[in-house]
């Protein structure tokens, strides 16, 4: 807020948009590779024209949907809108949220640690709970507890590609000393007549239960698919989905090889939004990367009455220090979905909402201009983190005594990768800068690539875990997308009555179980159909809920996405 006028005038006109999308990207939990240039997915190429109300093609929107078959839609949607089905739904997903499938980060091997136990239970309600949908479905096994629900169609996979939906069993544990500070207790599963509240609710036994009642309904219509349906449940995307998520890729490419999938859905960061007084339903076609940065200096110890200048825990702070001081660079480019949604806000947000300070410079930012580039960004301060590589120092450890010389000292940081950049480029700029540090104290350097694990006792070490590049962004010009699209215009509602509702794409920050999924296609869409705005705020912490006049409506959603994408096997 130190710049000239002008430009604090331009920062005081868009904060306030801002702040709020920023925030609950903040709060998640994806990885990008590349989008080119968007223009080319959502109209011609004429770079200039952004202008609110122009015909330019920017962002065109596909018109709504509707199933062929209006038989099965009818009765889906008469199920949907009945109050006997509310309650239904509801009392199904509260017994859910009463199964505590905590995943832990230390857990051991499925088989040994007893704590995988837990999802045992998990299988069983929803066996008993879908006795149609298990007699009609073919349940496979992954590692156990993967789950693998598979709606076999009329048409052969290599002719009529699967659709894949992905949900996870596990939730974020619940600390027992936070148990009090619960509006209602976390396991109870309570619905008080508006909300339903638990850990899950929103992330993700209701997405869970909403896709496979979608199912259900459409067996219970009579309604037959040509395209195969298969349904996916991760054991323990909270922690990295290893046990689970990679187990089911594995299954399903060997059955279906590269690209034998036609679109995979699984749970978005953003659902439907408000910003720039429009209604946006946000489609994360992308994941930003992710990885954690280790640290270790050694040293020398012996008694603190004779310390050295710098011990491990001075020359490690030198170290934090240098990293704070040097964040990664911030870049608004065409590669960024998030470009594609300020493209679509500027076609079709009013004119008076959208900030001309932004509109004026998208044309510009498309041509590859770097002042232009430059000034964007600065505006979107408040937006950063979609534009920049985040790191953020999380744990911290040195010393056990405090009258002796520590021997050595670690830290670990957690780094979630802008769109335009690799955990290669990641780990050299870490490299380069700590260096130095090491040799001014006259210590050994040991990057990414070395072992770690050399005896010299003066050293700096660095070590990456759990790295992933950003995601392949997925294409907006796909018929796949375009049926999406349609499904959500024609099944969901705007936020005000008398807003369109413009589906764009987005970006999500943290990473899903669909990051073990690349192979399988490149149609990948991550998105929750319901407004995410205040659920969203309570994933991971105290309050976890959601509404359940927004919940009761999913499965009509889903089920519509499975009736459109069917309509166009052999079209």
């Amino acid at each position: 807020m130190n710049k000239q006028t002008n430009q604090r005038l331009d920062k005081v006109t868009t904060s306030s948009w801002l702040i709020h999308g920023a925030l609950a990207i903040g709060l998640l939990s994806a990885l990008v590779a590349t989008l080119g240039n968007p223009l080319k997915l959502f109209g011609p190429s004429e770079l200039d024209k952004y202008s609110w109300g122009n015909e330019s093609g920017v962002c065109q929107q596909v018109p709504k949907l509707s199933p062929k078959n209006t038989n099965v839609e009818q009765f889906v949607r008469e199920k949907v809108e009945s109050p006997d089905y509310h309650r239904e739904i509801i009392n199904k997903l509260s017994g859910m949220i009463q199964i505590p499938s905590e995943s832990y980060d230390e857990l051991g091997p499925i088989g040994e640690d007893k704590r995988w136990d837990i999802f045992y239970q998990m299988e069983d309600y929803i066996q008993s709970n879908y006795p149609t949908v298990l007699e009609n479905v073919k349940l496979d096994h992954a590692n156990t507890h993967g789950l693998i629900l598979t709606w076999e169609g009329s048409v052969p996979a290599s002719d009529a590609k699967p659709i894949l939906m992905l949900a996870h069993q596990d939730v974020v544990p619940v600390l027992a000393e936070n148990v009090k500070d619960w509006t209602h207790p976390p396991y109870e599963g309570h619905y008080d007549g508006e909300i339903i509240w638990g850990r899950g609710a929103t992330d993700d036994k209701g997405y869970l239960i909403s896709i496979i009642e979608s199912l259900d309904l459409l067996i219970k219509s009579g309604f037959k698919p040509k395209r195969t349906v298969i349904l996916a449940f991760g054991c323990d995307e909270e922690i990295s989905g290893e046990n689970c998520a990679r187990p089911i890729s594995n299954f399903l490419h060997d059955r279906y090889g590269d690209d034998g999938i036609y679109l995979i859905m699984d749970e978005g960061s953003m659902g439907i939004h408000k910003e720039f007084d429009q209604s946006f339903a946000m489609v994360s076609v992308a994941e930003k990367g992710y990885l954690d940065v280790g640290i270790n200096v050694t040293s020398t110890g012996g008694h603190a009455s004779n310390p050295p200048d710098h011990n491990v825990i001075g020359v490690l702070s030198e170290i934090l220090v240098a990293i704070e001081n040097h964040t990664f660079p911030r870049q608004v480019t065409t590669e960024n979905p998030i470009f594609g949604f300020l493209e679509c806000a500027a076609a079709h947000a009013p004119e008076s909402s959208f900030p001309i300070s932004v509109r004026d410079k998208l044309s510009k930012v498309a041509h590859g201009d770097g002042s232009a580039q430059q000034k964007l960004v600065e505006i979107l301060d408040n937006m950063r983190y979609y534009f920049r590589t985040s790191q953020s120092v999380g744990k911290i450890n040195g010393g056990v005594k405090i009258n002796a010389i520590p021997e050595s000292a670690s830290t670990l940081i957690n780094l979630r990768l802008a769109v335009e950049t690799s955990v290669s480029q990641v780990e050299e700029h870490y490299e380069n800068l700590i260096r130095p540090i090491a040799k001014k104290h006259g210590m050994v350097f040991e990057g990414f690539k070395s072992p770690c694990h050399s005896l010299e006792k003066r050293k700096v070490c660095l070590f990456g875990v759990d790295a992933l590049e950003p995601a392949p962004v997925s294409p907006v010009d796909a018929e796949s997308f375009r049926i999406l699209s349609g499904t959500i215009k024609n099944v969901l509602k705007p936020l005000d009555q008398d807003d369109e509702l413009i589906v764009t794409p987005y970006l999500m920050a943290a990473n899903t179980d669909t990051k073990f999924y690349w192979a399988l296609t490149k149609n990948i869409y991550r998105f929750t159909p319901v407004n995410l705005v205040e659920n969203l705020n309570r994933a991971h912490t105290t309050d976890e809920f959601i509404r359940a006049e927004e919940f009761v409506r999913e499965p009509l959603f889903f089920a519509s996405l499975i009736l459109n994408a069917d309509d166009v096997v052999g079209s």
